[in-house]
């Protein structure tokens, strides 16, 4: 339902545990920004997490967190997350998958990826792998991110 429905404003949250954490009473009906469908109850402790937090720091500590935020249905029908998570998305793909070679073979240590821009459609990133002291850039296009996304969710 639209988070502007009079339904919305009439029921309380309070009578609700929260989504996320599912231990706390609700203190809020957490909505998407992008579409403006309600996702569900959440607490205060939750809902703040969600809207102030890094898109990537919400995915990576809320074991639930995608399944929330699909909760929206505009975000369900088409099967995508709202804006403010694909670098997120593409950020834990890199770290997962990109690794630089050190004395010809396959570092395995963990990469840290840091989102530098958006430019000619492609995200770019400069990764680190702090174990080697290397530093290397990656570009993710628009159509390369869509896969990402698609295959994550």
């Amino acid at each position: 339902m639209l988070y502007d429905s009079p339904r919305v404003h009439g029921t309380r949250t309070d009578d609700y545990l929260c989504r996320l954490c599912a231990g706390s009473r609700a203190a809020a009906w957490d909505h998407c920004h992008d579409h403006g469908f309600v996702r569900g109850p959440l607490c205060g402790s939750c809902n703040t997490f969600e809207g102030k937090s890094s898109p990537r720091g919400f995915l990576e500590r809320q074991d639930r967190a995608v399944l929330h935020l699909l909760e929206c249905r505009g975000c369900l029908e088409r099967r995508t997350l709202p804006g403010r998570y694909h670098v997120g998305i593409a950020q834990k793909h890199l770290e997962a998958t990109e690794r630089h070679h050190h004395r010809g073979r396959r570092c395995q240590r963990q990469t840290w990826v840091r989102h530098v821009e958006l430019a000619h459609g492609a995200h770019c990133f400069e990764l680190e792998c702090w174990w080697h002291c290397e530093t290397w850039t990656k570009g993710v296009t628009v159509p390369e991110w869509a896969s990402v996304h698609h295959t994550s969710i």
